[in-house]
C-alpha cells in the first residue's frame, strides 16, 4: 500500500458515507458543549453583563496606567469567567473525537455503536497526549519568541539586525508548521499502540513531510468551504434567535434569549452537525495518512 495524501485528504467525505450515523453522534457530543455554555452564559449573564459595561466604560479612557490596565483585566475576567469550566470540558470532547474518529478509520471493523465514541483508556491516553504535545510546544515557541524578542530589541540599536528579526519571524512560522506535523500523527498512533506515543510521530512522518503538509491544507480548505456553506442555514438561524446579539449582552437581553430557547437551541444543534462533520473532515485524514505510512513502513 502507497501513501497517497490526496486519497488521505477527502477520508472524512468516506468515512461519513460509509456511516452516515456517525455524524449524528459526534454531534450530538458536541451539543452536550455548546447546551452547557449557553446555560453557563445564562447563568452568569448579570456578572457577564457588568464586565461588557466596564469594558466599553474602558475603551472611552486610554491604557496607559497600571491601574487602567488593572481593570481591563477585571472586566475581561468577568466576562469570559463561565467559560473556565468549559475548557477542561471541551478538551476531554476532544479526546474522544480525535480518538473515536481514529478508531473508526484505524479499525472500521469494530462495531460503530454510538459512532465510535467511547471513554475508556484509549480517550485518556488521547488527552494526556494533546496536553503533553500542548505543553512541549508552548515551551518550544515561548523560547522561540524570547529570542525573537531580543533580537527586535537588539534592531533599535543596530538597523542591520532588522534582517536577522525578518529571518526569526520566518522561522518561528516555520518552526510552528514543522511540529504541527511532526506531531500530526501523534493520536492515531496513540490508538493504535494503545501507549502514549509523544514522540513516535516523529520517526512515522519522516521522508512524508510534504505530503502530510499539504493534505492537512487540503483538509483544512475542505473544512472552511463547509463552514461557509453551512453559514447560508446557521446564519438565518443565528440572527432569528439572537445570538449574533451577544457581543451587546445585558441581563434583559439574556432574559429575551432565554425565552426564545427554542430557537437557540436549533441553532446550537444546527452548529454541532456542522462542528461534528468539520472535525470529521479535519482528523480523518491523518488516521488515514497513518494507516498507509505504517502499512508502507512495516511499523
Amino acid at each position: 500500500m502507497q501513501f497517497s495524501a490526496t486519497e488521505s485528504a477527502f477520508e472524512g467525505f468516506r468515512l461519513v458515507r460509509r456511516d452516515p450515523k456517525v455524524l449524528l453522534f459526534w454531534g450530538l457530543l458536541y451539543l452536550l458543549v455548546t447546551v452547557g455554555q449557553l446555560v453557563a452564559m445564562y447563568l452568569n449573564r448579570g456578572e457577564i453583563a457588568e464586565g461588557l459595561a466596564q469594558l466599553e466604560a474602558l475603551s472611552r479612557q486610554p491604557m496607559n496606567t497600571p491601574a487602567a490596565f488593572e481593570a481591563f483585566l477585571d472586566a475581561n475576567n468577568r466576562t469570559t469567567s463561565y467559560a473556565f469550566w468549559i475548557l477542561p470540558i471541551s478538551m476531554i470532547v476532544g479526546a474522544i473525537l480525535s480518538a473515536g474518529i481514529s478508531r473508526a478509520v484505524l479499525f472500521p471493523e469494530e462495531k460503530s455503536r454510538f459512532g465510535y465514541l467511547r471513554f475508556g483508556a484509549d480517550e485518556v491516553r488521547a488527552l494526556l497526549v494533546t496536553l503533553c504535545i500542548a505543553v512541549l510546544a508552548a515551551i518550544i515557541m515561548s523560547v522561540a519568541f524570547i529570542g525573537l524578542t531580543i533580537l527586535i530589541v537588539a534592531a533599535v540599536a543596530f538597523p542591520l539586525v532588522w534582517l536577522a528579526v525578518v529571518a526569526g519571524f520566518f522561522g518561528c512560522i516555520a518552526l510552528f508548521v514543522w511540529l504541527a506535523v511532526k506531531w500530526s500523527l501523534a493520536i492515531p498512533i496513540t490508538i493504535t499502540r494503545k501507549k502514549l506515543a509523544i514522540f513516535d510521530s516523529f520517526a512515522a512522518t519522516k521522508g512524508h513531510f510534504w505530503p502530510l503538509l499539504g493534505m492537512a491544507i487540503v483538509a483544512g480548505v475542505m473544512g472552511i468551504l463547509i463552514w461557509f456553506l453551512s453559514m447560508v442555514v446557521v446564519m438565518p438561524l443565528s440572527l432569528l434567535s439572537g445570538g449574533s446579539a451577544m457581543g451587546s449582552m445585558t441581563p434583559e437581553l439574556m432574559n429575551q434569549l432565554a425565552a426564545a430557547n427554542p430557537l437557540l437551541l436549533l441553532t446550537a444543534v444546527a452548529n454541532a452537525i456542522v462542528y461534528a462533520l468539520m472535525v470529521g473532515i479535519v482528523y480523518a485524514p491523518f488516521s488515514a495518512a497513518w494507516r498507509d505510512i505504517k502499512a508502507l513502513k512495516g511499523l
